[in-house]
């Protein structure tokens, strides 16, 4: 009876993502893939973070980059439904928390700052740059890290200010390999955000695990 209630919730809001407009058919069909896997293994509550990340990411990014497809989707989600499988709450939301964080400060960075700086020089760069850094969109980043680290504190599984720390490493590593690697050609954005993601979740598991 779970296994069947997780897919018909799951599909339900693929589809219902793709007809918001914030997925294309296949990316909804990766959305529904992964959130049935996090049901299963983790349970249903650790599929708020991921329907939170899902709705207000999409809704920030939406006029910028229209529907995410599965490659956005994978890029940015892959690496949490990854540790959700193996069981790892804690890490499995640091990823998330980390592509959320980037998409928060990508977003608040270009609307309400008149200026960034190049992560690696801080010589001035458009806002939206690659590598690109703004104190608004750093702040709203961070602030993201503590939100979801606050799913941790409920569920009292995984270390909250571990998430929150391998979080802001992960969402500011993304800004150093956009810098350093995504703006000489090596790769694209969805490499770079699956690179940060593993980071950040790489980053936790140091933290609450060995350290």
């Amino acid at each position: 009876m779970k296994v069947l209630a997780a897919l018909t919730v799951s599909l339900t809001v693929g589809m219902g993502a793709a007809i918001l407009g914030w997925l294309t058919p296949t990316a909804s069909i990766a959305v529904s893939l992964m959130g049935f896997g996090i049901v299963v293994r983790l349970g249903w509550f650790w599929t708020l973070p991921a329907v939170l990340f899902l709705g207000v990411g999409s809704l920030l990014s939406r006029g910028r980059e229209g529907r995410r497809n599965v490659r956005q989707v994978l890029a940015n989600g892959g690496v949490a439904t990854l540790f959700a499988l193996l069981g790892d709450p804690g890490a499995y939301l640091t990823a998330l928390a980390t592509a959320f964080s980037d998409t928060v400060a990508t977003e608040v960075g270009t609307r309400l700052s008149k200026r960034a700086y190049l992560i690696t020089t801080f010589a001035e760069v458009p806002p939206g740059t690659s590598g690109g850094v703004s104190l608004p969109g750093t702040v709203a980043g961070i602030l993201t890290s503590l939100l979801m680290a606050s799913f941790s504190l409920l569920s009292s599984e995984g270390n909250p200010w571990a998430v929150v720390l391998a979080a802001s490493v992960g969402f500011l590593s993304d800004s150093i390999i956009g810098a350093v690697l995504e703006s000489r050609g090596f790769f694209g954005n969805d490499t770079t955000n699956l690179l940060a993601t593993l980071i950040g979740a790489g980053t936790y598991v140091l933290l609450s695990h060995i350290v």
